[in-house]
C-alpha cells in the first residue's frame, strides 16, 4: 500500500476542507457518478494510479502522483475512506461535497449555453 494513502488513513479528517485542489474536485465529481468508488490500481511493474469508473489517471508518473495525492488529501479531509483492498468510498461528507460540485457544474454549464 502507498505510504501517502496509509498516512492519510491514520490522519483521517485532519485537514481543513475549505479549498479543494483540482485533482480532489475531479475525483469527487467522477466518484459521484460511479457509486462513490475510487480504485487505487496497484500494478507490479509501474506506479499505482487512480481509476474512477472509466477514468484512468495513469498517463504520466506525475499524473499518477498528483491523483494519489488528491486521494490522500480527500481521506485526510474526511471525504473518502478505505473500503476494501484498493477500493475507497465516499463518506457522507464526501457525497455531500461531490453533489455540490456536480450541481455547481450543471448550474454553470447550463448558464453558459
Amino acid at each position: 500500500m502507498l505510504s501517502e494513502i496509509t498516512d492519510s488513513i491514520k490522519k483521517f479528517n485532519t485537514l481543513s476542507d475549505d479549498a479543494l485542489g483540482y485533482e480532489e474536485g475531479e475525483i469527487l465529481g467522477f466518484a459521484y457518478f460511479v457509486k462513490g468508488k475510487i480504485h487505487l490500481v496497484n500494478t507490479s511493474f509501474e506506479q499505482p494510479y487512480i481509476r474512477i469508473g472509466n477514468q484512468y489517471y495513469d498517463s504520466t508518473p506525475k499524473t499518477k502522483a498528483d491523483y494519489r495525492a488528491g486521494l490522500a488529501a480527500l481521506i485526510r479531509k474526511g471525504y473518502a475512506e478505505k473500503w476494501d483492498r484498493g477500493i475507497f468510498m465516499l463518506t457522507k461528507k464526501g457525497w455531500d461535497k461531490a453533489q455540490s460540485i456536480v450541481e455547481d457544474i450543471k448550474k454553470n454549464h447550463c448558464k453558459a449555453q
